[in-house]
């Protein structure tokens, strides 16, 4: 055996193999691309499946090495290893021992798999810095095989089982498997790092800004970053240039922030954001800081307990009931005389407990001005809350539904005097009110019974209301001004929508609403009064 060409014997007695269990083989003409035989199995049909739906069948590229030796390993080209392990489809080494006899003594097939992949990539990546580290073919690694790659016989259907072992869920989920390792081995840890320097006389302050959200982005003099795997980084920068801007995208944890007028009170809760930066380990510990958001508040806490305290008064999007709850906070800040208590939940609430008071508040916070009206402060505007959202209970309309801002609420009670009368329809509050005319009534005489019907209109944020209602009074005399002071109010058909069209479309129905309150007091001896708005 010694004058015999293994090469040529181990190919000769896997094309055997193969043939034994009808494997398609094509021999690659020249061997420099790592690989000596593309194995092709036949279609595999499960009597079941349409023909043109199959799944593709099973193929490799299979490299042989024959061996009278048996130590168990043998050195590959870098250059080989590269190809094969960038081979979209399965790869594998078949090892044939021949122990210096005529026949296989066992043959090992070993995958190039994870395993393999990921020692040759680091090898390749821990080269580059090397002098001659893009030659790869003057670099070699080892592959070593064992028991556990041994063919139970060697047969044709051992050598096609095994095979089989690795591509489990046929060739479209392997490859899609390969090509998910090839990107993500050795970036574990991120795919970048780099250095840069800030434009900036504070650059701690100012990074630590940047990863709370507090600002969008930095400036920057200059900066070089690198490609990273496996932890090494690449000979030539990913990117080097002098100036720019540095972002980052911040993604903060669910919190809870919840003011308490007292330490046992229930307190008034809002759904928040907790922004905690990646940078506190690596400054120093009087130097940390995080930030605590929500839709109304923003707090900025240092290490100092150096609390900056900021509202948004008019922040979009809200809905009615969180509106009310940020209205509330701000009516005990303005009238208490005691500090309030703030808490914050999180899921690392133990990591960063915070609980603290609001005391010494700028007085700017309660400057009435801010309302562009001196009739209110925010105890009058958190009223018009509580009136709108009563409401809403009152007509079924969800209040987390009705998304207002103050400027909307207030504009909502001080352009219509409907609203107040609807709030004082709808809460049996009728002995306040007190409905002038400015032509006197047919048939008005002093103290008779009367009943004015009405259709009403408003807007409550992104909601239209309209409603059909009958006040049943008595008609006097109010100054030289004809009135009616209500005793019973009745309430018909109500519309509700957020297409303002909806009261143009539903004209017929509100007619017909007004005329049914009238038939229901038809019975009554009254003077009726129709007024529509």
């Amino acid at each position: 055996m010694q004058d015999i060409n293994l090469g040529p014997l181990g190919e000769t007695e896997f094309t055997k193999l193969c043939l034994q269990v009808d494997l398609t083989i094509q021999k690659s003409q020249m061997d420099r691309t790592g690989w000596d035989f593309l194995v092709e199995f036949p279609w595999k049909p499960d009597n079941i499946s349409p023909q043109d739906i199959l799944p593709a069948p099973l193929e490799c590229k299979i490299q042989v090495k024959s061996t009278n030796e048996q130590r168990k390993r043998e050195s590959i080209t870098l250059s080989n290893l590269h190809r094969l392990i960038k081979a979209k489809i399965p790869a594998f080494y078949c090892f044939i021992e021949f122990d210096g006899k005529p026949e296989p003594q066992a043959i090992y097939l070993v995958h190039v798999g994870k395993e393999i992949i990921e020692k040759t990539l680091k090898r390749i990546r821990e080269l580059e810095n090397k002098e001659n580290g893009y030659q790869l073919n003057k670099h070699t690694l080892d592959i070593t095989y064992g028991d556990a790659d041994r063919l139970v016989d060697i047969t044709g259907q051992s050598l096609k089982h095994e095979i089989e072992k690795h591509i489990p869920e046929g060739m479209e989920k392997y490859i899609e498997n390969k090509n998910q390792l090839l990107k993500t081995l050795g970036f574990e840890n991120g795919r970048y790092e780099g250095t840069f320097t800030l434009a900036s006389d504070d650059p701690i302050r100012d990074i630590l800004d940047l990863s709370l959200g507090i600002c969008k982005e930095l400036d920057i003099d200059n900066s070089i970053i690198h490609d990273k795997r496996f932890g090494i980084l690449s000979k030539t920068p990913y990117i080097e240039r002098d100036g720019g801007i540095l972002s980052l995208k911040v993604k903060p944890l669910e919190a809870e922030l919840k003011f308490k007028e007292y330490k046992f009170s229930p307190g008034i809760s809002f759904p928040a954001n907790l922004y905690i930066s990646p940078f506190n380990e690596f400054i120093p510990e009087e130097r940390i800081k995080i930030r605590v958001e929500s839709r109304f508040f923003e707090f900025i806490i240092e290490s100092n307990q150096n609390i900056n305290f900021s509202i948004r008064s008019y922040a979009e999007g809200s809905s009615l009931k969180e509106l009310k709850n940020f209205l509330q906070v701000m009516t005990i800040l303005e009238k208490s005389s005691s500090p309030i208590i703030v808490e914050m939940k999180s899921e690392i609430s133990s990591s960063y407990p915070i609980s603290f008071s609001l005391e010494d508040l700028p007085q700017s916070l309660f400057d009435p001005s801010i309302f562009n009206d001196p009739a209110y402060n925010w105890s009058k505007v958190h009223e018009l809350a509580e009136m709108a959202i009563e409401i809403c209970r009152k007509m079924d309309i969800p209040e987390n539904e009705v998304l207002i801002n103050i400027e909307e609420l207030i504009r909502s009670f001080r352009t219509s005097g409907n609203i107040q009368l609807l709030y004082q329809a709808l809460s049996g509050n009728v002995e306040s009110v007190n409905l002038l005319f400015s032509v006197e009534p047919p048939g008005y005489q002093q103290g008779a019974k009367a009943a004015i019907i009405f259709f009403v209109t408003f807007y409550i944020g992104n909601y239209i209301i309209g409603c059909c209602l009958a006040l049943i009074g008595s008609l006097s005399i109010l100054g030289e001004q004809p009135s009616l002071t209500g005793e019973k109010f009745l309430r018909g058909r109500q519309f509700i929508g957020t297409d303002k069209t909806i009261l143009i479309k539903e004209k017929e129905s509100i007619d017909l609403g007004l005329n049914e309150l009238k038939e229901e007091l038809q019975n009554e001896e009254l003077a009726f009064i129709h007024i529509k708005s």
